[in-house]
């Protein structure tokens, strides 16, 4: 009985880490992701870049374009939020922090979502731009001394 629980408790944890590796499964964003809960730690933040960093909105972006992204890009949001929410960073971290938040606002404020045929390229270009943000603050994470 032991192991059949055990196995049960494995496949949901399995299953609910595919959930949230599949930011781009739709249009409709989720209300929690919408919701901003700061991330405790420095170490609780790279991780959560390591988990959206996984999305095709990230991976792919430049083929993938800004298609379903919504979520990505809400995880992303809440990823800068608790940066800069934090009063032990840095500016290193604070100020990417914002850069990532700007390039954000500036995708969601295009209508990219749905990209329309107009703007396609302009919304892709602008995804690609908020994932170098992301990047530059994921490297100013790692290197920021402990606070």
């Amino acid at each position: 009985m032991r192991t059949t629980t055990s196995h049960r408790k494995s496949a949901v944890v399995v299953a609910l880490a595919a959930l949230a590796l599949t930011g781009c499964a739709g249009y409709q964003t989720d209300p929690g992701v919408q919701r901003h809960v700061p991330s405790v730690s420095r170490q609780d933040i790279i991780t959560k870049i390591g988990f959206v960093t996984q999305d095709q909105c990230y991976t792919r972006a430049a083929q993938h374009g800004t298609e379903r992204c919504e979520r990505y890009l809400a995880q992303v949001r809440n990823i800068a939020l608790s940066a800069t929410d934090s009063t032990e960073n840095p500016p290193q971290i604070t100020d990417p922090a914002r850069t990532l938040e700007q390039r954000v606002t500036e995708l969601s404020g295009r209508g990219c979502f749905p990209p329309q045929p107009g703007t396609e390229q302009e919304c892709t270009r602008l995804l690609v731009a908020a994932d170098g943000a992301l990047d530059d603050l994921h490297a100013a994470l790692v290197a920021a001394p402990p606070g």
